[in-house]
């Protein structure tokens, strides 16, 4: 457990690291990440910002060995380029979410419904049009379900500039993963482990009501309200 004085500067770093994941300043959140790894080798918080940031950056560096560089090299990948917005202006973008092996994702503002939404971008490594119509049947499917309370609505489906998206609610809590990282120990407790394990079978009956299978049942596909709800997200 770090000291007090040490809790501090971590606290103070963490908070940097948030104001340049906003800014998508990967550089910064690389540094700020490393110097809280430094602190506290175990910060589960660090680890995942260092991931990010690394990926964005193209860095291949361990987070026990990654120290802020002095210069940035000629051959360093530069970070991407933020969009200002999808779908002819429609959808525009709040902030950078997140980066999986299959999407990235954003927080957007649905001009024409004035709500807040995940713009999902499909990458294309990899995909063919076999895998484009697979996706675009995942979404019909899905927003077949319609507005259950344990379910994640999908509003839209598409492609922009070739590639497809996928807009769906924006699930403020973040996904059961990220919750057990944070846990205590990565431990729910019981009354909380029941309580969404309740709830994601609620919604896997309703799906399954409706003629739908979850193909890829898992933590990170179970995802949270800002109020806790669970809901099942990312059929497969």
């Amino acid at each position: 457990m770090p000291s007090e004085f040490i809790q501090r500067q971590i606290d103070k770093l963490l908070e940097q690291a948030s104001e340049a994941l906003t800014r998508f300043d990967w550089e910064t959140l690389r540094q700020s990440a490393g110097a809280i790894l430094k602190f506290d080798p175990e910060n589960s918080d660090a680890k995942a910002l260092l991931t990010v940031a690394e990926e964005s950056l193209g860095s291949a560096a361990p987070p026990s060995t990654v120290s802020p560089p002095e210069d940035t090299t000629p051959t360093q990948k530069p970070a991407r380029t933020q969009p200002t917005s999808f779908v002819n202006g429609r959808y525009t973008v709040i902030r950078f979410l997140g980066e999986g092996g299959k999407k990235i994702v954003y927080l957007c503002k649905d001009t024409l419904l004035n709500r807040e939404v995940a713009f999902a971008l499909i990458k294309l490594e990899g995909l063919d049009d076999v895998g484009r119509q697979r996706i675009l049947r995942e979404a019909q499917d899905t927003a077949r379900l319609g507005d259950h309370p344990n379910t994640v609505n999908v509003y839209d489906a598409g492609e922009e500039n070739g590639q497809p998206y996928i807009v769906s609610q924006y699930m403020a809590g973040g996904d059961v993963e990220g919750l057990l990282k944070e846990a205590k120990d990565h431990k729910l407790s019981l009354e909380r482990a029941l309580e969404i394990a309740i709830q994601v079978c609620r919604g896997l009956a309703h799906g399954h009501a409706q003629g739908l299978i979850h193909r890829d049942i898992k933590p990170g596909n179970v995802w949270l309200t800002a109020d806790g709800v669970a809901k099942v997200g990312d059929y497969g």
